[in-house]
């Protein structure tokens, strides 16, 4: 591992060397031709502005002595003439010059003979004090004295003035020199150019390869070479460092990659095994705690089978002795008849919880109210209780509750924890039992005022052969399967169990809670009472729910019987079918098998598991009409099998056949409850 890092910091320092090398090699080509095209344009602009200055104001003076030298003919006449006229006008001739500012003709002693002066500009002097020639420059004025001579004698003097735009001059070189020097630095970036790709293009290669491998680890990149100069040696030698990293970085990668398979896979084995052990451990100290209520169990199935037993013996003896009259024979039968039946519920219990274990323990629900299935778990607990002396508070809902529930399962649940009850609370005790509805159900409450249960034991108390070691030393302590079968029972329904207790010798309560399902709603009426068959008969002829994925097929069918006068509602899956049913209690269903999402054959049978389907008309719809097709409709649940297409009218009269043979089902919209 340290190899491959000392490779990587390797790589690094190579990169920052050749950017390093690249920018300054580039940097200083690049500055070296700018900066030398740069001096010498500007040196040679410089020179070449200054002699051209120096050129242009010469030619100013040359210029001026020529205008001179031509005024001179005219003027000289004038003067010897002395006719001023012309000499106004050879003077005047000079303003189509605009270069010209002010001409002035002197005589021979220097006086003003004749003059032009621009507007704006001063006059020139009345009396020249020097009458040689003479020329002064000052910046873009020229000024030009030239005497008059005529056969070696001075017959007077010329005075030009004139004025020339320096600055446009030098404007105007200054952008050809402008132009010039663009040109001139676009030839020399193209000379750069040219100079980089020979010179710093290989540079640019390895630097960019050494870029990649340090980012990609990619050692099969090479640089190209482009000359074979000290350069292209460079780089050739660039390449052989390269295939020998990649050769070490392959071996030591694979190095790398076999430990740290090794280490994973001793990694993942080690965590197996610490599962392993984990799940070990968790059962074999589960196996110690069935083992140990395996034990507990025998124990008490031992113990409960003696106690009727012995009950059981001395009746026998009792009938077989000559002594025993004709009162104490009936009463050992008596005793033998109460322990058997003792012995036969306590295998039903085991037989029951069996059943629930295996999912083998079916509900046959049906409609019951609730105070049937109190008065019958209490009939049950009765002999118990009264044999105690308990008091027994009993508290349910003013108005009736029906429930769609096994009735003989719910009953025994009740009646399980009411024994319960009076099992563990002393003689003389408080017994309560309360319903009430919510909005998510029923909740149902059995209190005591017994012996109490500890926190720790709470969470273990519907297992199977659990038993509470305060209770194990009664007489009644039971085999520890009651609460399991309790919680077995309520589960089955979709609903709860829950044990609570404020501590030992504070009495407990355990609380039922079954979902909104189970309760049957009840809408009003006006009255408690369950309207009579003979109303529900006077409304419509009956509820049907047509159900079929061929929509048109099922709202054809569902406007032809409510033509009929059937309350019709039309399904177009088997879920609908189902949630029609426990909405409205239909009289009949009719049923297309082929459905996709759940054929019909399912949504019979699902319906003859509720109460409200088992008395309903089930018609199968279905495009096979074979005997095996109706025998498999017969065994889902349907009374009739029609194969497509149906003819409505068949389907009427057995609707009609049908429904008078059954009882009204009572549906919620009647405002009463569906009776059992």
């Amino acid at each position: 591992m340290s190899a491959r890092w000392n490779t990587v910091a390797e790589d690094r320092v190579v990169r920052g060397t050749l950017g390093q090398a690249q920018k300054s090699v580039r940097g200083k080509m690049m500055r070296i031709v700018v900066l030398t095209t740069a001096i010498a344009l500007l040196a040679a602009g410089a020179g070449m502005l200054t002699h051209d200055l120096s050129v242009y104001r010469d030619s100013w003076v040359a210029d001026l002595d020529t205008q001179a030298s031509i005024l001179a003919t005219p003027t000289a006449a004038a003067l010897v003439s002395g006719d001023r006229s012309v000499a106004d006008r050879s003077v005047a001739a000079l303003q189509v010059r605009p270069t010209v500012l002010v001409t002035a003709l002197y005589t021979a002693n220097g006086k003003l003979y004749a003059s032009f002066v621009r507007a704006g500009e001063p006059p020139p002097p009345l009396q020249l004090q020097a009458v040689t020639r003479a020329t002064r420059v000052s910046g873009g004025s020229v000024e030009l004295i030239q005497p008059i001579m005529e056969n070696g004698r001075q017959l007077g003097t010329i005075l030009l003035r004139a004025h020339h735009d320096i600055g446009a001059r030098a404007l105007a070189y200054l952008g050809i020199f402008s132009l010039v020097t663009l040109m001139s630095m676009f030839v020399a970036l193209l000379l750069s150019t040219a100079l980089q790709k020979v010179i710093t293009e290989p540079l640019d290669s390895m630097a960019n390869v050494a870029r990649e491998v340090v980012t990609r680890r990619d050692y099969s990149l090479r640089a190209h070479s482009t000359s074979d100069d000290e350069i292209g040696f460079v780089v050739e030698a660039f390449n052989s460092m390269l295939d020998e990293v990649q050769a070490r970085a392959r071996a030591l990668e694979q190095s790398n990659a076999a430990l740290t398979s090794e280490v994973q896979i001793r990694q993942t084995a080690e965590v197996a095994l610490a599962r392993a052990n984990s799940r070990l451990e968790s059962t074999m100290a589960a196996l110690r705690e069935a083992d140990r209520k395996k034990d507990e169990f025998l124990a008490t199935l031992a113990h409960e089978l003696r106690n009727p037993l012995a009950p059981v013996i001395h009746a026998v003896k009792l009938m077989e002795s000559p002594a025993a009259d004709e009162p104490q024979r009936q009463w050992g039968r008596e005793v033998i008849a109460r322990q058997v039946q003792r012995m036969a519920l306590l295998l039903d219990d085991l037989l029951d919880v069996s059943r629930i274990t295996r999912g083998r323990l079916e509900l046959r629900k049906d409609y019951v109210d609730l105070q049937s299935l109190v008065n019958s778990a209490v009939e049950t607990a009765r002999p118990l209780i009264d044999a105690k002396n308990h008091t027994l508070t009993v508290d349910l809902p003013a108005d009736p509750v029906v429930l769609e529930v096994d009735p003989l399962r719910l009953s025994q649940a009740l009646s399980n924890l009411l024994t319960n009850a009076a099992k563990y609370t002393d003689a003389q005790g408080q017994i309560k039992l309360t319903a009430l509805q919510d909005a998510e159900g029923l909740v149902v409450r059995v209190s005591d005022n017994g012996i109490g249960i500890e926190s720790a034991v709470i969470k273990g108390l519907f297992e199977m052969f659990s038993q509470i070691d305060s209770a194990i030393d009664r007489a009644e302590g039971g085999l520890g399967i009651g609460l399991a079968l309790v919680k077995g029972l309520l589960a089955l329904h979709g609903g709860t169990v829950q044990a609570t207790s404020p501590g030992l010798g504070q009495g407990s309560e355990f609380t039922i809670r079954l979902p909104r399902p189970v309760v049957v709603e009840r809408r009003a009426t006006g009255s408690n009472k369950p309207p009579s068959p003979a109303a529900v008969l006077a409304g419509p002829r009956g509820k049907v729910v047509v159900a079929d994925d061929n929509r048109d097929a099922a709202d054809s069918l569902k406007l032809l019987l409510e033509l009929s006068g059937y309350d019709t509602f039309v399904a177009y899956n088997g879920q609908q079918a189902l949630d029609f049913g426990a909405r409205e209690r239909p009289s009949a269903f009719i049923l297309d098998v082929g459905m996709p999402d759940m054929t019909g054959y399912e949504v019979a049978r699902r319906i003859r598991q509720h109460a409200w389907g088992r008395s309903a008309l089930l018609v199968a719809v279905t495009g096979w009409g074979q005997d095996d097709d109706k025998e498999r409709a017969k065994a889902a649940g349907f009374d009739h099998h029609f194969t497509k297409p149906v003819n409505p009218e068949a389907v009427e009269q057995v609707l009609v056949a049908s429904l008078k043979m059954r009882p009204p089902l009572m549906s919620h919209a009647a405002g009463g409850y569906p009776q059992p």
